[in-house]
């Protein structure tokens, strides 16, 4: 079972407590099935009632400054073991070449040389995310910009002085960004950063990335019954064995079991206001305690974006971690988006996205994306909570519509 909970950009100093709650989460759900632990990264396995020759074995560890959880279903722990020995160093090689926390990054020498007169060659895994991180700026009227970063240090910086940003330093900061001054040569391979000072912050977008890079080793090493959680970020392989045979619901044995989140907002009384259930009287505001959607998805990949973790409070007024490249601000209404779409890459950047843009031009946004599913959860300034999923996402989960899925 995985646990979908909110994913989005988590700077490093303030992990803690929402890594914290997200692991409780992911515990909360594996430890009443019977789990050992077998070594100090914790590798479990659990016997499969409807598929006998097949055990779920678990490993976990720290990696990118978040949790990563590898799941699946192989034969013996030794070809568990074996293959997640294999992820790992993947990993860290994307966290080498994509982190901009390390100065030797591969994106922080690139950003540290620009402006450049001439294309700088590029790493397969940095030419992809930088096609993606254009393609979605494009696409999104420059709502996603991943040539945020100089911004998201002064951010950084806000939530740990608990002061905001000064307009100087905002409009500083905003100087060096504009995804247009992203240059790629014709095949992706290559790349000229036209500004100087530009700094690329991959925090919405590689995460779903990595997540789904660690399923590839796993599938390639013969085990295409697996699941990757990176922080938040899912990527879901072929669906495991049924838990329950006998069940009368085909859904039980089609995927991975998830819960959706629910928002959690809070109104100007300070009072917590849940999405009412999407199932039911979609577009109210509930303050009963709704039960998490639980569904089931194989073969996709699933990212949620929303403040309820990060945010910064100043004179009573919320700021996201989310930040809007077109003000330099933190997102000030509160907003959740869920996306599951076939690659991770493109999940864990819409959904950030979707944040910064609401609902109506979200919309017109993902008639980009017809293959994903998404949902959006918006508080209105009278303390409604509108909750708005597409048809896919209706029918994939079954959220939106009269009864639920599970």
């Amino acid at each position: 079972m995985i646990f979908a909970s909110t994913s989005v950009f988590t700077p490093r100093s303030h992990q803690i407590s929402r890594n914290t709650w997200q692991v409780l989460a992911v515990l909360a759900w594996l430890l009443p099935i019977g789990f050992t632990c077998l070594d100090d990264r914790r590798t479990y396995a659990e016997e499969t009632p409807a598929s006998p020759p097949l055990k779920l074995f678990s490993d976990r560890a720290i990696r990118l400054g978040v949790d990563v959880v590898l799941q699946t279903y192989a034969p013996d722990e030794t070809r568990a073991k074996a293959a997640f020995t294999k992820v790992w160093p993947r990993i860290d090689e994307l966290n080498s070449i994509l982190s901009d926390y390390d100065p030797q990054s591969e994106v922080m020498r690139l950003c540290a040389s620009a402006p450049h007169a001439e294309f700088v060659p590029l790493s397969k895994d940095l030419s992809t995310c930088l096609q993606a991180s254009v393609r979605l700026a494009r696409e999104s009227d420059g709502a996603f910009d991943v040539t945020i970063g100089q911004l998201v240090k002064q951010w950084r910086r806000a939530r740990r002085k608990q002061s905001l940003p000064t307009p100087t330093q905002i409009a500083a900061a905003r100087e060096s960004m504009g995804w247009q001054n992203i240059c790629l040569s014709p095949d992706g391979n290559m790349v000229r950063l036209l500004k100087p000072g530009m700094q690329i912050d991959f925090g919405g977008i590689a995460k779903g990335y990595v997540a789904e890079e660690a399923l590839k080793i796993l599938q390639h090493e013969g085990l295409p019954i697996s699941a990757v959680a990176v922080s938040g970020d899912m990527a879901l392989g072929d669906a495991p064995p049924s838990p329950d045979a006998a069940s009368s619901s085909p859904q039980k044995s089609s995927g991975w079991k998830v819960l959706m989140p629910i928002p959690k907002f809070r109104s100007p009384s300070t009072e917590v206001v849940e999405s009412s259930t999407p199932l039911k009287n979609s577009g109210t505001a509930n303050t009963a305690e709704p039960d998490s959607p639980v569904v089931y998805l194989s073969n996709c990949c699933i990212s949620t974006a929303g403040d309820e973790f990060q945010f910064l409070e100043i004179d009573g007024v919320r700021y996201s971690h989310i930040l809007d490249p077109a003000t330099g601000m933190g997102l000030t209404r509160q907003i959740q988006a869920t996306v599951i779409a076939p690659h991770g890459i493109d999940a864990d950047g819409l959904d950030t996205t979707l944040c910064i843009l609401g609902h109506e031009k979200g919309a017109r946004l993902m008639q980009h994306h017809p293959a994903a599913a998404w949902i959006v959860h918006e508080l209105t300034p009278e303390g409604k909570v509108i909750s708005t999923p597409n048809e896919k996402f209706k029918q994939l989960t079954g959220i939106g519509n009269a009864s639920h899925c599970d």
